[in-house]
């Protein structure tokens, strides 16, 4: 190994230690600011080691989000879980494949209250019945829900009555939004999401 290759692998092993202290620096600073009874300057301390932790959060949960199938694009993961916050926490992230003109978006919901009340829809049928295009859906053993209206196509999924998958299919088939379906790998999201 040459010098500057040497050197190129040490500063970066010393920049990815000092992002990792950076956040160990802000939660001291906010345990100081608490011991001195400086309780404002505490918590602005440790929201901003929150939102530190929550970007390395979002970035390992965006790999739930499947890379695309053959002939499709996919854009960057979508992390809303921040905004989630304030609705009473939990996740939601989204990523969107492209194919031409047809459009596939996969959402991922979970720990949070809006979830709740989207899966009492998806666990009781009889609450179908206000919706002529929305259908009772299962897929593999996972209970859903299906809408087809004009042009979109529309499946939701329950796991574990704590997390919602949504895939929305948009001038596409049913073929292609079953594609999708069969490319998420729905253990690893409830590992990765359940608490």
């Amino acid at each position: 190994m040459n010098y500057r290759n040497f050197l190129a692998f040490f500063l970066l092993v010393l920049a990815s230690h000092a992002s990792a202290d950076e956040i160990e620096d802000q939660i001291k600073l906010g345990l100081e600011a608490y011991q001195q009874a400086d309780y404002k300057g505490a918590i602005d301390e440790l929201n901003y080691a929150i939102a530190q932790i929550r970007e390395k959060l979002n970035a390992q949960q965006s790999v739930l989000l499947p890379e695309p199938p053959e002939g499709w694009t996919a854009s960057e993961v979508k992390n809303d879980s921040a905004a989630m916050a304030m609705m009473g926490g939990g996740t939601n992230m989204s990523r969107t494949y492209t194919r031409g003109d047809e459009e596939v978006e996969i959402r991922i919901m979970a720990n949070s209250p809006m979830v709740a009340a989207s899966l009492a829809l998806v666990n009781n049928p009889m609450l179908m019945g206000n919706d002529p295009e929305l259908k009772p859906f299962r897929y593999k053993k996972m209970k859903g829900s299906k809408r087809i209206n004009d042009d979109e196509i529309e499946i939701m999924l329950a796991l574990a009555g704590q997390i919602m998958v949504q895939v929305t299919g948009s001038n596409t088939s049913e073929e292609a939004v079953q594609q999708f379906l069969d490319i998420i790998d729905f253990d690893k999201i409830k590992s990765s999401l359940l608490e």
